[in-house]
């Protein structure tokens, strides 16, 4: 039986084949393509970029992609990778026309920092939001013990409780947004639909068991095109306290601390895409 798409950006999903799996790519706009990369969490997809996605739209191509494991991509049982996710970003930002610009969220921003140091041709500037990868969720881990009891029955059980209603209204609420008014009720249920997809364990149990974690202390160098980070003042797991070793490690970056938790972009959606554009516009042709 074929699951319908949540068409979580209110547009139906196209399809792109990789490494024999569906990647849902939500697509609206013309002009200068902009590709958003949402986060990595137990329900995450790219639900949490809508808001740039509409504020961009109007001006641009805005592809919108779930990684694999998320969304309405594909869900395999599976070791998912801190290496897959970079080279799925590279494959699919070579499906577009570019030089293109990329926004991503938390770890994800490591995974497009590593692509983009990787392929700087394809990028013709990244934004990341409270990215990790120098003080947090630096070091990848191995399938071991924690990953084998994850996967069976126990951490069905376990992964069935993180996804209750109460848990992510806690998660968004006490963890994601400084204000929790901010979280309305359509992304709290996007977030429990999600969750509760079939395959909606397997990448969530690879994250918290240390699989995804993704190293960009070394990436400096290799970073000469235009980046801009922008940090939540009051985000808690990833704080801005952080912000500083990041412009050590890009010193020419470009940085802005916005009154949010984490979700800066889905919290003050209005700041945040004033500072992307104002980012974009100096940024050279």
């Amino acid at each position: 039986m074929t699951i319908p798409p949540l068409r979580l950006l209110g547009v139906t999903p196209r399809f792109l084949t990789w490494r024999g799996h569906q990647i849902a790519l939500h697509e609206a706009g013309e002009g200068p393509p902009v590709l958003l990369i949402h986060s990595i969490n137990a329900a995450a997809s790219a639900h949490e970029m809508r808001h740039p996605f509409r504020l961009l739209a109007t001006t641009h191509r805005v592809i919108a992609v779930d990684l694999l494991g998320f969304g309405d991509s594909d869900r395999p049982r599976m070791h998912y990778t801190a290496e897959l996710y970079i080279d799925l970003i590279i494959h699919v930002a070579s499906q577009v026309e570019q030089p293109l610009t990329a926004v991503a969220v938390s770890l994800s921003s490591a995974y497009l920092l590593s692509a983009a140091a990787r392929r700087p041709e394809l990028f013709r500037a990244l934004s990341v939001i409270c990215p990790t990868g120098l003080e947090d969720l630096v070091t990848p881990a191995s399938p071991g013990t924690a990953y084998q009891l994850l996967a069976g029955p126990l951490g069905a059980a376990i992964f069935a409780g993180l996804v209750s209603r109460r848990s992510i209204d806690y998660f968004l609420t006490s963890m994601t947004y400084a204000d929790p008014a901010a979280c309305d009720a359509p992304m709290r249920q996007q977030y429990y639909q999600t969750a509760h997809r079939p395959g909606a364990r397997w990448a969530p149990i690879c994250f918290v068991t240390g699989l995804l974690n993704c190293d960009v202390r070394t990436l400096g160098p290799q970073l000469t095109g235009a980046v801009q980070i922008m940090w939540g003042q009051q985000a808690q797991t990833t704080p801005a306290t952080r912000l500083a070793a990041f412009r050590r490690l890009i010193p020419h970056c470009d940085s802005v601390l916005l009154p949010a938790g984490m979700a800066v972009q889905d919290e003050v959606p209005s700041a945040w895409h004033h500072e992307f554009r104002r980012f974009l516009n100096e940024v050279p042709q």
